[in-house]
C-alpha cells in the first residue's frame, strides 16, 4: 500500500510541475500578447494623431485653393491693370503737352 500511495504521490508531483511548466508558458504568452497590445495602441493613437493633422491640411489646402484665384480671374485681372496703365500713360503724356 506504501508503493501505491507513494507511486500516486509521483503522479500528483508530475501533473503538478507539468501544470505549473504549462502556467508559466501562458503566463509568459500573456504578457507577450499585453506588450503587443500596448505597443499597437500605441501606433494607433500615433497614426489618428496623424490623419488628424493630415484631414487639418486638407482642409486647410481646400480653403486655400478657394481663395486662390484661378486662370480667369488673373487674366481679368491683369486686364483691367493694363487698361489703367495705358489709361495713366495717356494722362502723363496729355499733361506733357
Amino acid at each position: 500500500m506504501a508503493a501505491n500511495l507513494q507511486h500516486r504521490v509521483d503522479k500528483i508531483e508530475s501533473k503538478a510541475a507539468l501544470i505549473l511548466e504549462r502556467y508559466r508558458l501562458i503566463s509568459q504568452a500573456r504578457q507577450e500578447a499585453e506588450n503587443r497590445v500596448r505597443e499597437l495602441t500605441g501606433t494607433v493613437e500615433r497614426l489618428e494623431r496623424t490623419i488628424g493633422d493630415l484631414n487639418r491640411q486638407i482642409e486647410y489646402l481646400k480653403v486655400a485653393s478657394v481663395l486662390t484665384p484661378d486662370h480667369k480671374d488673373v487674366e481679368a485681372t491683369r486686364a483691367v491693370l493694363s487698361e489703367l496703365v495705358r489709361e495713366i500713360d495717356k494722362c502723363i503724356n496729355q499733361l506733357s503737352i
